[in-house]
């Protein structure tokens, strides 16, 4: 990324915008694999597919055909090393899907130009999402290192992701969460997925919980002789979220705020970045665009409240709750 481009991803950072999302979401050690993530990404041919050479899969039988020219070009059927990765490229509810699609075949262009890859789009959930598969071996060279992507690139793709969608009319940002002074990571999609299959969990995630019927709902009609057929499986907790319930339980009971671990590595880390957005405040300042001054100023103010750990955020929301109660049967009393 130029530095033109740096400057107009900080910029977007400072207003604010959407964040872009690139998660590796798994990977194909052979075509048995590779096969089973491209009936997926296509709905079983009812989405259009892009491959690296600009051409349009639609339907069954054009997803098939590329599976056989991934064969003719000696990707075997099962293997011992990750032959294909996919990655899923996001945006918050609202981005147009042609845009994204569009966004997303120029990042893989530039980014993949010499690796297989195939992509589709999905808009049957929330948040339209792409899909990628990448091959891991260079086209040409054979004695090429695979792709084997580490934190930094996937910060790169981030970057690059969101560049193109600016380019296409689209306001996007790629950053840390610790630029944001938001240092509680997002739930981790296992979990998440889990929440969704079983309502009796705390959380349980309805609006991802139908997606999930839908989609298997859509499997089985494609393949009913695979169709799930017998008892339903006992619900699977996540041994995470039982500790943390207990952890927070324990503290309640106590009257005592959990403490957290991580305390003195957030509060270096957020100090390290009110200073770099402390100086880029001041050149901001020098340069006289005092719009994107105070945006910093708002930004930096977000700095000032305590690093909580996720036991802590639940606790404080607990006692908050527990005070409202109190305070509604205090107003109700006194009607009385």
């Amino acid at each position: 990324m130029d530095s033109s481009a740096k400057t107009k991803n900080i910029k977007a950072v400072i207003r604010k915008a959407p964040e872009v999302m690139v998660k590796i979401t798994g990977s194909s050690d052979g075509l048995t694999a590779v096969k089973r993530h491209l009936e997926y990404i296509s709905r079983n041919g009812r989405v259009e597919l892009l491959d690296e050479a600009g051409r349009s899969l639609e339907g069954k039988k054009a997803v098939d055909d590329y599976r056989q020219q991934l064969k003719a070009a000696q990707i075997p059927e099962m293997s011992g090393r990750r032959e294909f990765l996919h990655i899923a490229f996001s945006m918050p509810t609202g981005t147009p899907a042609p845009a994204l699609k569009e966004a997303v075949a120029q990042f893989c262009q530039e980014e993949f130009s010499n690796r297989r890859w195939v992509m589709g789009v999905h808009e049957d959930t929330k948040h339209t999402h792409a899909h990628l598969c990448v091959g891991t071996r260079d086209i040409d060279r054979a004695d090429e290192p695979r792709l084997s992507p580490k934190k930094a690139d996937l910060f790169r793709w981030r970057q690059g992701f969101a560049e193109k969608l600016r380019e296409l009319g689209i306001d996007a940002a790629a950053s840390y969460r610790q630029h944001r002074f938001k240092h509680q990571k997002a739930e981790h999609g296992v979990i998440r997925q889990i929440r969704a299959e079983h309502p009796e969990l705390a959380g349980y995630n309805a609006e991802r919980a139908s997606a999930r019927s839908h989609e298997s709902m859509l499997k089985d009609l494609a393949a009913p002789e695979a169709a799930f057929v017998g008892p339903s499986r006992p619900p699977r907790v996540p041994k995470v979220l039982q500790r943390l319930a207990n952890e927070v339980a324990v503290a309640i009971a106590e009257g005592r705020r959990p403490s957290n671990p991580a305390s003195e590595q957030m509060k270096a880390s957020r100090r390290d970045v009110i200073k770099r957005w402390t100086e880029i405040q001041q050149r901001l300042e020098a340069q006289g665009s005092q719009e994107l001054t105070h945006q910093v100023a708002a930004l930096l103010a977000d700095g000032k409240s305590e690093p909580r750990s996720l036991a802590q955020t639940l606790f404080d929301e607990a006692g908050a709750a527990s005070r409202k109660v109190e305070q509604q049967l205090d107003i109700d009393t006194g009607l009385e």
